[in-house]
């Protein structure tokens, strides 16, 4: 399915469906109105966030240079199928990039040798990951505030894992029995996943006024995302990377992601701003970080900046 209008930037903003670990994906398209196939670049959102919070916040800004965008929501989250529903997979999301990925290829769209991955928080850490193990035409990332070592991040929230392992223990005969059960992503009532002040001001006052958004994951994503640690992967990456971080971050610590970037073996570009985790959603810096990289994957992906 596909709906798409034209945008008086140059470009048009197009909404489709692709497969996806036997469901179907939703996703949106930013082309640019140029001949020819020119480079592409598919991104996703940070935990359980929708592609809606800012896929127009970025899409334009790579799409304006020539580069063709796809956002996407992973597999039951968002407008994607899926079930169940908010369960947090990391290494599933990294499939459904993958499939966006080959998507794109596919699409006649764009040159399937030269295609960008882009990933923000939780997402960042996968295109460590997906640099680190890359598909054939993927030539560079960007990583914004990545979360690199998932288990580090929560002995900074708790002192130890006991408590995470106890809040997944608390639904662990529903899940087993395939009967969902739920935490919120951030409460000021109860146990929450994410418990900055910084996340839950983002996650209640933006992110919630996306229709699609859900506040809340399955408990049986804990023990999956403990586990998942995209800078053990660090010295795998020989692809050019630029990274963002912010340095009053108190959601994905900033010194893990310099100590994870320090030991790639690509290029690694490193723009840093005083600001917090969230702050880099907010205008202007989000629109000055959406151009600077934009121009950057136009160097990477053989366009002029």
């Amino acid at each position: 399915m596909r709906c798409a209008r034209a945008l008086s930037s140059g470009f048009k903003r197009e909404e489709v469906w692709f497969p996806c670990g036997g469901v179907k994906c939703h996703g949106i398209l930013y082309k640019p109105v140029t001949a020819g196939k020119g480079p592409g670049l598919v991104m996703a959102m940070g935990f359980g966030m929708v592609k809606e919070a800012h896929a127009d916040d970025y899409g334009p800004a790579f799409a304006s240079r020539g580069i063709t965008v796809l956002a996407f929501d992973y597999r039951r989250w968002g407008r994607s199928e899926g079930e169940p529903r908010q369960a947090l997979y990391p290494m599933d999301q990294v499939s459904d990039y993958r499939c966006a990925i080959r998507f794109l290829q596919d699409s006649g769209l764009v040159d399937p040798e030269r295609i960008c991955v882009w990933g923000t928080s939780f997402s960042g850490g996968h295109v460590i990951t997906l640099l680190a193990f890359p598909q054939p035409g993927v030539r560079c990332g960007i990583a914004q505030v990545p979360n690199v070592y998932s288990y580090k991040t929560a002995l900074e929230y708790f002192g130890s894992l006991e408590p995470v392992m106890q809040l997944a223990e608390a639904g662990r005969s529903q899940c087993c029995r395939g009967e969902p059960a739920y935490i919120p992503v951030v409460s000021r009532e109860g146990p929450a996943v994410i418990l900055t002040e910084e996340a839950y001001k983002y996650y209640t006052e933006e992110a919630s006024k996306y229709e699609s958004f859900v506040n809340r994951v399955t408990l049986d994503s804990i023990d999956r995302i403990l586990a998942y640690n995209p800078g053990d992967y660090a010295h795998l990456v020989e692809k050019p990377l630029l990274m963002i971080i912010a340095s009053k971050d108190k959601t994905t610590p900033p010194s893990l992601a310099r100590e994870v970037a320090g030991r790639m073996k690509g290029e690694v570009d490193i723009l840093e701003y005083d600001a917090g985790h969230f702050d880099i959603y907010k205008p202007p810096l989000i629109g000055e970080i959406a151009e600077r990289e934009a121009e950057w994957a136009a160097r990477r992906l053989g366009l002029h900046a």
